[in-house]
């Protein structure tokens, strides 16, 4: 057991990197045990990923232009569509490399708006929307928005800060974080950052009435800025890297900044794959991977997750959209190797930050 392990409960790096799961191989070779990228353990996992059955079933039902389920709208129906395949990939380490990964990323660039964010739909899917609201309308004897004005007001506001910072994410996993395009995203969301370090989602309608920022939409820009080579982070990014941690940090990652600091929402203390929006291992991972695991603003959080560790030294899959995704991942209730190697990088990460004696006294 190399050092940081020993706070562990047992040892589950034999469990993590058995021949049966290749994406969860890689990655904890990698993220846990240190081999270099072109390792040849490394770069023999990285070419069987591709082949794993449950990346194999995702890419069955790719369609020949790239997308998933309908070519207009990528966001819904929720998990099954382009978006959301392309997020799993990300995390599953597929690479630009692959022709699959390409076709499904051109195809979403395609609904990516002309300000940087991305949409839930592009022209021909509002138009569409458009046509079930001129038909109510009309029954209503009601006049309806002039069609242009209204398509372009809607694809606007689609935009959507806590999916456009999901989609970074993944392009930037992918290998397209020096793509100008996805420059261009990074770039809106820090623009569009709220003044408490927080973001709005979505973005547009939540800042008429919403000043104070949003979980959801708050930890996947930070997830993609973190995601970032460091040296690749522009000054601006940085410091909203830096806002933005800061948010999370005052609220101690659950809580709220007032009313006692009562947990905000009870979910986010259950562990999910795949991390599509926000609970407290994923807080605890975008913190760390900011450069905060010496915070002992983190320090409850930490205590929740070690509390939830096995005997085995493993963590339960507590929270997953189940039979609503292309394919299930792992099982809901099962020890899951994707949240124990997520768990594993925090407590690496604390440890080699703080030192043993640190940790040890969580």
């Amino acid at each position: 057991m190399t050092d940081w392990t020993k706070v562990l409960k047992g040892d589950p790096l034999k469990w993590l990197t058995s021949a049966d799961n290749p994406p969860v191989r890689y990655q904890t070779l990698i993220h846990l045990l240190d081999y270099s990228t072109d390792h040849p353990d490394v770069l023999e996992m990285r070419g069987l990923i591709s082949s794993d059955p449950k990346v194999a079933r995702i890419l069955s039902k790719q369609s020949r232009d790239g997308h998933w389920e309908s070519s207009t709208e990528p966001y819904k129906p929720k998990y099954k569509s382009s978006y959301w395949q392309v997020m799993i990939l990300g995390m599953l380490g597929l690479e630009r490399s692959n022709l699959n990964v390409e076709r499904a990323v051109e195809h979403v660039f395609q609904f990516q708006h002309e300000k940087g964010g991305f949409a839930e739909y592009g022209e021909a899917g509002a138009r569409r929307k458009y046509q079930r609201m001129k038909e109510k309308l009309l029954k209503k004897g009601q006049k309806p928005p002039t069609e242009d004005q209204w398509t372009q007001e809607k694809v606007h506001d689609s935009q959507l800060t806590c999916l456009t910072g999901n989609v970074c994410l993944a392009l930037v996993r992918l290998g397209y974080g020096s793509d100008r395009r996805v420059k261009r995203a990074l770039r809106w969301l820090v623009n569009v950052q709220n003044e408490d370090g927080g973001w709005l989602c979505p973005y547009w309608g939540a800042h008429k009435d919403d000043r104070h920022g949003c979980f959801m939409g708050t930890i996947t820009p930070l997830d993609a800025f973190s995601e970032m080579p460091a040296n690749d982070r522009p000054p601006d990014m940085i410091d909203s890297l830096d806002a933005g941690v800061e948010f999370l940090l005052m609220h101690r990652l659950f809580r709220a900044d007032h009313h006692g600091f009562k947990v905000i929402n009870e979910s986010w203390l259950e562990l999910g794959f795949p991390q599509f929006f926000y609970d407290l291992l994923r807080g605890l991972s975008v913190v760390c991977k900011a450069g905060y695991a010496d915070d002992e603003r983190i320090d409850e959080a930490l205590r929740i997750l070690l509390d939830k560790q096995l005997a085995d030294g493993s963590w339960i899959l507590e929270s997953s959209p189940i039979g609503r995704m292309q394919t299930n991942l792992e099982q809901k209730g099962r020890p899951s190797k994707w949240v124990t190697l997520e768990a594993l990088r925090v407590v690496k990460s604390v440890y080699e930050t703080r030192g043993a004696f640190e940790l040890d006294r969580l």
